[in-house]
């Protein structure tokens, strides 16, 4: 296994086997076995304020969901507050949000399952194209 730290982000990488490309950039570097993040460098432009905020702590594999999504009609600025990211395991549980109309099958089908009224719906929800599925359980977006 090979560890990967950028020294300008701070994005911690580990893989199979070395990466040519992480070798040949300057702002990586690789670390050994247990070897602790060395600190981020600032480089004068990534460490400038950014509408992303403040970057949260991930685990290996731990996906991040928007806790505060801004309403589709709003345009970031750099007087927008940033939008929070929370581990899904600990996201607040409520009414899924729709998928955009263009989302991969598989999201559209993750959304129609919490739709589904009984088990024949279900069953049915598997048969469905992305478009068929949009249709039915989408409406608006």
């Amino acid at each position: 296994m090979t560890t990967y730290f950028n020294e300008r982000t701070g994005d911690r990488v580990e893989m199979d086997g070395r990466s040519a490309r992480l070798d040949s950039l300057p702002n990586w570097k690789r670390l050994g076995d247990d070897e602790p993040n060395p600190p981020v460098v600032a480089d004068g432009i990534l460490s400038r304020p950014s509408l992303a905020g403040p970057r949260a702590e991930r685990g290996p594999g731990q996906v991040l969901v928007e806790t505060t999504p801004p309403a589709a009609h709003e345009v970031p600025t750099q007087d927008t507050p940033p939008v929070e990211l929370t581990p899904v395991s600990q996201a607040p549980v409520g009414e899924p949000r729709q998928p955009a109309k263009n989302a991969s099958r598989a999201d559209w089908q993750a959304y129609a399952h919490t739709r589904a009224k009984d088990s024949n719906e279900e069953a049915e929800i598997e048969g469905l194209t992305r478009d068929e599925l949009a249709a039915r359980y989408g409406g608006d977006s």
